[in-house]
């Protein structure tokens, strides 16, 4: 049975291609700014890898590929294709609180600044760059609705989901003639697009899935640190539209090697 779009899609491929649409003119779809988007920006080592503690033996800790906080309040720290995320809290910039109990703390607040993690102990130079995009897309968005249209065995069938259940996605895929036993038993929590070129996925199993993202005009790109949850696409394409305070992105795209294709539409929320 041949594979399709839709069994990707909902694994966290969804922005492989962007295609940013205006916001309506309606005072509905004035979104306030992120609550943290003065403090958001990305930390990339320099020097090579972190110096562990002297308590904690080298193999124990891999190199910081890097360190991020997002405009909406979350954190992601890569290390490799591992990636950890959760939310964080600031008062000045320069002392992050984070939700696993570490902290994170900066020696200035851009430019090349001095890392401290606790309580690892890892002490490391980054370059700091800030994230200072005002764009409507840059934030975390939680997943609201999905709308999902796939080939069954005659016509096309269509069904509406409340959040992004993939343990329900998976028996649409498996009713209608195609395979979706691979896809995980957990929940795609939210998406988000931050303005220094990440693309974090958050799961409820709390294993984020993490790509970098570079935008032209109305398009944006994406390449991925691994491929654990992210599968092959050709053609794909996705629209981003605001509508009663709402962002609907909707993807249409064919999966590599196969000639079925189909779309999904999300329906998402600012997260602050």
């Amino acid at each position: 049975m041949k594979k399709i779009l839709f069994a990707a899609t909902l694994v966290a491929m969804l922005p492989l291609l962007f295609s940013c649409g205006k916001q309506n003119n309606g005072g509905e779809n004035q979104f306030e700014e992120p609550r943290f988007i003065q403090y958001a920006g990305k930390l990339v080592p320099r020097g090579g890898e972190p110096a562990p503690a002297a308590r904690i033996a080298p193999a124990a800790i891999s190199q910081i590929t890097f360190l991020e906080f997002t405009e909406s309040g979350l954190f992601v720290i890569a290390r490799g294709t591992s990636f950890t995320s959760g939310t964080y809290t600031t008062n000045d910039g320069l002392t992050f609180t984070l939700s696993n109990g570490g902290t994170v703390t900066l020696s200035g607040t851009s430019g090349e600044v001095t890392v401290t993690i606790s309580p690892s102990g890892e002490t490391f130079k980054a370059s700091f760059t800030r994230a200072t995009t005002t764009n409507t897309a840059f934030r975390t968005w939680n997943i609201d609705k999905v709308r999902a249209t796939v080939q069954g065995f005659g016509d096309p069938v269509t069904a509406q989901f409340d959040g992004c259940d993939l343990s329900q996605i998976k028996k649409f895929l498996n009713d209608n003639g195609h395979k979706g036993d691979y896809l995980p038993d957990c929940k795609l929590l939210s998406i988000t697009l931050t303005g220094a070129n990440t693309v974090l996925f958050t799961f409820s199993d709390d294993m984020p899935d993490v790509g970098s993202c570079s935008i032209s005009g109305d398009n944006v790109s994406f390449s991925w640190f691994s491929k654990n949850r992210i599968f092959e696409l050709e053609n794909a394409k996705a629209t981003i539209s605001y509508m009663d305070g709402k962002c609907i992105l909707k993807v249409d795209a064919g999966l590599k090697g196969s000639t079925t294709s189909g779309s999904v539409t999300f329906v998402m929320s600012p997260m602050d």
